[in-house]
């Protein structure tokens, strides 16, 4: 388990404040209707005395976004997958108790000086140039990414007041609380375990059994929605660059060119891509002239272009916002750029059986692997002989070799063997179960668990979490709230 904890620390600390300011925006989408009274056109809520814009709201949705993205989803998160876990509301949510808090630290007497700013600015090595500050390159790096500089140091006097109010409120283990988690750690059962496998190999699914089963379950069989468009290809002139002006174009952007460690690469490392972004650059011009002209129909875009959801050659994010008939602006599109008009959107609808009948005969052999594995699981914990079975020593951090079960499969055993009041059980898996007996436990005395820093890390993250979720409660009692916006 602690070794578990240790590779995945950093998502496994509470953390009290979302503090990351990030450059690349997800994208805002559907906040439905907004009350534009003319005393609130500029906010979507008010706390206390503190007003909620949109600017904020859409920064707070762009923060969730990329930490769900990169923590749960993989990188896979889309915005329907977003708006399905209601990511919208939970932004809004984060919103309000952040400025409940902000409220908080206003009356407790926390300010943040313009001197403060400036050092958290001038020391962010985002905005270094040959190892110091400079201010052209905050300037630049800003307005690339279309950031107001006024808004950027408000929301980082906000994020410095957060860590202020937090260090304030911070509470430290006590000794009874190192005690209590030490001796979870420190216990060890000694387990008689029997794994159950399942066979499947001779399960028999006829036509029949598999179009009712398919007849049940038809709407989560759906064909992908397909994109029909009409594109016009605009591309760059690598072969005719002036040099000079390519390294001219380097000088003005190496900010962006970066290596792992966040150091800037030298022009000789990215000679390359800096010739195709400057080409870019050169040919953009072209580009929206072609797209103004393909949207008033003085040019056609006439090559035919059609893909799914999970075959798209061409970001997706403005296609599926378009209307039927609508021209995009240009996108960048392998050397050059693209303009496509969207012609036509075939909404999903059932597969035919034929179509999805591999699918079908997967969920099919699923549920009945399941249904023999829980007969098989249940007949051998009954007739469970301990004496018989495998016998092992497990403790909760244990890094426990289970003849029969996988790495992921022996953590999630081990997780569920300590969660459970019984002295006898089972743990079911995809295909294969594990019973199990405790015979006997026994707590160890010369465990080191106490000098273990994530353990201490965790701890003090519980105990914030709790005197946050009980201050957020008091809070919300004592500064009035109101929406402008329909959930």
């Amino acid at each position: 388990m602690i070794t578990w904890m240790q590779k995945h620390k950093k998502y496994l600390v509470v953390t009290i404040w979302v503090s990351t300011i990030a450059f690349v925006g997800a994208g805002f989408v559907g906040w439905g209707a907004y009350d534009m009274n003319a005393n609130r056109a500029n906010s979507v809520a008010k706390v206390g005395h503190r007003n909620i814009s949109m600017q904020d709201l859409n920064d707070k949705y762009t923060q969730l976004y990329h930490y769900y993205n990169n923590t749960m989803f993989e990188g896979k998160l889309t915005q329907e997958k977003a708006k399905e876990i209601g990511l919208e509301n939970l932004a809004l949510n984060s919103a309000i108790q952040e400025s409940m808090f902000l409220n908080f630290a206003d009356d407790l007497g926390l300010s943040v000086s313009d001197e403060e700013i400036v050092k958290q600015v001038s020391s962010d090595t985002t905005f270094f140039k040959d190892g110091v500050f400079d201010k052209n390159v905050y300037y630049d790096i800003l307005n690339k990414n279309r950031i107001n500089p006024k808004d950027f140091e408000e929301n980082l006097k906000k994020e410095i007041l957060l860590e202020k109010l937090n260090s304030v409120l911070s509470l430290n283990p006590n000794k009874n609380d190192l005690e209590l988690i030490n001796s979870i750690y420190s216990m060890r059962d000694r387990v008689a375990y029997e794994i159950v496998n399942v066979d499947t190999s001779n399960i028999n699914a006829s036509e029949e059994e598999l179009k009712k089963l398919w007849e049940q379950n038809k709407q989560k069989y759906m064909t992908k929605v397909i994109y029909e468009l009409q594109s016009l290809y605009v591309p760059t002139n690598l072969n005719d660059i002036n040099a000079s002006a390519v390294s001219a174009f380097y000088e003005e952007n190496k900010a962006n060119y970066r290596d792992s460690e966040d150091k800037i690469l030298p022009f000789e490392n990215v000679s390359e891509q800096v010739k195709k972004d400057f080409a870019l650059q050169e040919t953009k011009s072209l580009a929206l002239s072609k797209y103004v002209a393909v949207k008033k129909g003085e040019i056609s875009a006439d090559k035919a272009m059609s893909f799914s959801e999970d075959n798209a050659s061409i970001p997706l994010d403005d296609i599926k916002n378009a209307k039927v008939g609508d021209t995009l602006k240009p996108i960048v599109y392998q050397d050059g750029y693209l303009i496509v008009k969207l012609k036509n959107i075939i909404q999903p609808k059932p597969k035919e059986f034929k179509d999805a009948r591999d699918e079908v005969k997967a969920l099919y052999l699923s549920q009945k692997n399941q249904e023999i594995l829980s007969q098989n699981a249940k007949k051998a914990l009954d007739n469970f002989d301990a004496n018989k079975a495998n016998k092992l020593w497990i403790s909760k951090d244990s890094n426990a070799d289970i003849n029969g079960l996988n790495a992921l499969q022996t953590g999630d055993f081990i997780a569920k063997l300590f969660d459970s009041p019984n002295k006898k059980g089972l743990v079911k898996f995809d295909n294969k179960a594990i019973v199990y007996e405790i015979l006997e436990q026994e707590l160890l005395t010369n465990t080191n668990k106490l000098q273990n820093e994530l353990v201490l890390q965790n701890i003090k993250a519980l105990k914030n979490s709790e005197l946050m979720q009980d201050l957020t409660k008091e809070l919300q009692k004592h500064y009035k709230i109101e929406e402008y916006v329909k959930r």
